[in-house]
C-alpha cells in the first residue's frame, strides 16, 4: 500500500514522496501494517473555494482525505493532485512548508491524527 509523505529537509525545503506502508500479517481479513500510534483524532472540514497558504504541518500526523479535491504544492515546486481516499504522513513541521488550492466547489472533509511522540 503506497501513501504520500510530506517532509522537510536539512534546508528546510519541503517534498513530497511515495511511501510504501509495510503490511505483515496475511490472514482471513486480509493483510495488516505494524500499528501506528496515534494521540487523538480530529475532523476538519474546508469551505469550498480559496487556497491554504505556505505553512509547515502543525505536528506529525496522519491525514485521509475523505472528500473534495486539491492541489498539493510543496516548497520544492512539486505539485501532486489529491483526491477521496488519499492517506499522507505529514512531517513538514519546519521550513516553509507546504499549500493547497481546492479544486472544486465543495466541502472538503479530513480526517487527521497526530501521531504519538
Amino acid at each position: 500500500m503506497k501513501i504520500l509523505r510530506l517532509y522537510a529537509d536539512a534546508d528546510g525545503e519541503s517534498h513530497v514522496e511515495d511511501m510504501e506502508i509495510e503490511m505483515e500479517t496475511d490472514g482471513p481479513s486480509g493483510r495488516v501494517s505494524p500499528v501506528w500510534p496515534v494521540k487523538d483524532v480530529i475532523f476538519r472540514e474546508i469551505v469550498p473555494g480559496g487556497s491554504a497558504d505556505w505553512h509547515p504541518a502543525p505536528r506529525r500526523q496522519l491525514a485521509v482525505v475523505l472528500s473534495g479535491e486539491a492541489e498539493l504544492e510543496v516548497s520544492d515546486g512539486t505539485k501532486r493532485h489529491i483526491r477521496p481516499g488519499q492517506a499522507f504522513l505529514i512531517e513538514d513541521t519546519t521550513g516553509k512548508g507546504h499549500m493547497n488550492h481546492w479544486l472544486d466547489d465543495e466541502v472538503h472533509e479530513f480526517v487527521f491524527m497526530p501521531l504519538a511522540d
